[in-house]
């Protein structure tokens, strides 16, 4: 166990990557349905929100949320017990990165190719590869630098990132408007904002923090009654382009990620496992029983095949369990408890899942928050197994989990600008239109490429740090 714990940035990296991976395939009719959002399906890729069951791209922005909760406890306490930080100032603090996280969502969804359609080709990329130096120069932190250095350098980024808004409005005729916002980067926010405060708040207190989750789940089962307060509270935001309420049904997987982010934070604390010696055999079973758990009810959701899913989960569970019941290291202690609270949230999930029509990411059910929070405990368990008993340390993914920003915007913001100015990316094109599959391998190759840059920022530290 590392001082990082490295299977929550494993999480987070296997979350981002999938999102870069998901979303640079090409759609094509003939490739399986399972490769993309269970609600947008082939062969029209038109929204569905009848279509019932989840695929692995619907784990990804859950997996990334759970990781973020997992992170609160870790940086918080950290931050509470170790630098002696007052509770006023982090909360000053969680909400300058709230802000400064807001920003860059709407800085995001305006310099994105499809808004800078006024600019010529080349216009546009160099549009591009200059706001990514900006996004570097707003999140970098620099070792070297003194903290007044850094900021001003923070500062710097800012500036210059709304003199280029200002620039392709004004000048270029861009359809800039605070309005337009990156979804994903805007939730995970609001996410930072509350998920923050809620644990700050109910630290010394697991059961306060579940009587929080069961108010919003109390208050999400009213929105479904026409004219009741829950639903007009539900569908209210003081300001659309900032804030809906609605954002707040993520709290349903942050809440069980802070669960996990304590477990971690235990064990962290206990030290080395002293004369615990891996128990290769035992250990793998562990690991393989975990992975299973989760592809079993990827299959088992999305092929519907719903009382098969429920009662393999349920046995594999079990079998977990059983493994795990005799092990009181620090480690078996830590896997343990993951899989208890994994298997609840889990079981619950499923036990959800004929309301409201079935599991969707879209629009969002209940079934939808508890079931990936149950899955990324588990992978957390086959991650932190492999690593503790194998010695796997994922180099690479969890490298890209320490530095999730750079992932998330070096490919349209850094590959495909320098592509369009090299005249290469019409040959990228041109291959990925050879062939339904060459479509997909498309979305390999830009997310290998991504990742050898992101792997690269981390191993010369130069972390984007919001």
């Amino acid at each position: 166990m590392t001082s990082r714990a490295d299977s929550i940035d494993l999480l987070r990296g296997l979350a981002i990557v999938g999102m870069v991976l998901s979303g640079q395939m090409l759609w094509h009719s003939d490739l399986p349905a399972w490769l993309f959002h269970a609600q947008v399906p082939p062969p029209d890729f038109r929204f569905d929100p009848s279509v019932a069951g989840i695929t692995w791209v619907d784990l990804v922005f859950p997996f990334f949320l759970f990781s973020m909760g997992a992170a609160f406890p870790l940086a918080l306490n950290r931050r509470l017990e170790e630098k002696g930080e007052s509770v006023v100032s982090i909360v000053v603090s969680i909400v300058k990165r709230w802000a400064l996280l807001a920003f860059f969502a709407i800085a995001l969804a305006n310099l994105r190719t499809g808004m800078l359609h006024s600019l010529p080709a080349w216009g546009a990329a160099v549009v591009q590869l200059v706001a990514w130096g900006c996004f570097g120069l707003l999140f970098l932190r620099v070792e070297r630098f003194s903290s007044g250095r850094n900021r001003l350098m923070h500062a710097g980024g800012l500036v210059a990132l709304v003199v280029l808004l200002c620039a392709v409005k004004w000048l270029g005729g861009a359809e800039v408007s605070i309005r337009n916002s990156d979804i994903i980067i805007l939730v995970l926010a609001n996410m930072a904002l509350f998920g923050s405060l809620i644990w700050l708040g109910t630290r010394r207190n697991v059961q306060a923090r579940l009587g929080i989750l069961a108010l919003l789940v109390a208050l999400r089962l009213g929105v479904q009654v026409d004219g009741s307060w829950n639903q007009a509270l539900w569908n209210w935001t003081p300001a659309a382009w900032l804030f809906h309420f609605d954002f707040l049904k993520y709290l349903c997987i942050i809440i069980p990620g802070t669960i996990a982010g304590e477990c971690f934070l235990r064990r962290m604390q206990q030290g080395a496992d002293g004369d615990r010696t891996p128990l290769v055999r035992k250990d793998t079973a562990i690991a393989v029983l975990a992975a299973l758990l989760v592809v079993v009810n990827l299959w088992g959701l999305f092929s519907r095949h719903l009382t098969a899913n429920l009662v393999v989960s349920i046995v594999l569970g079990g079998a977990l369990h059983a493994l795990l019941r005799r092990d009181d290291s620090p480690t078996g202690r830590l896997h343990r408890q993951l899989i208890g609270w994994g298997m609840f949230w889990l079981v619950l999930g499923l036990c959800l899942e004929a309301f409201e029509g079935g599991i969707k990411k879209d629009h969002a059910t209940l079934s939808y928050f508890f079931v990936t929070s149950g899955l990324a405990s588990a992978t957390l368990v086959w991650a932190n197994t492999l690593m503790c008993s194998r010695g796997i340390r994922f180099g690479a993914l969890v490298k890209c989990g320490r530095n999730p920003m750079v992932a998330y915007t070096a490919a349209g913001f850094l590959l495909m600008p320098l592509l369009v100015l090299t005249h290469t990316a019409q040959w990228l094109q041109w291959f990925s239109e050879l062939h339904p599959w060459t479509g997909a391998a498309r979305g390999v190759i830009v997310t290998a490429v991504v990742m050898s840059i992101t792997v690269l920022c981390t191993n010369k530290r130069l972390f984007w740090r919001t």
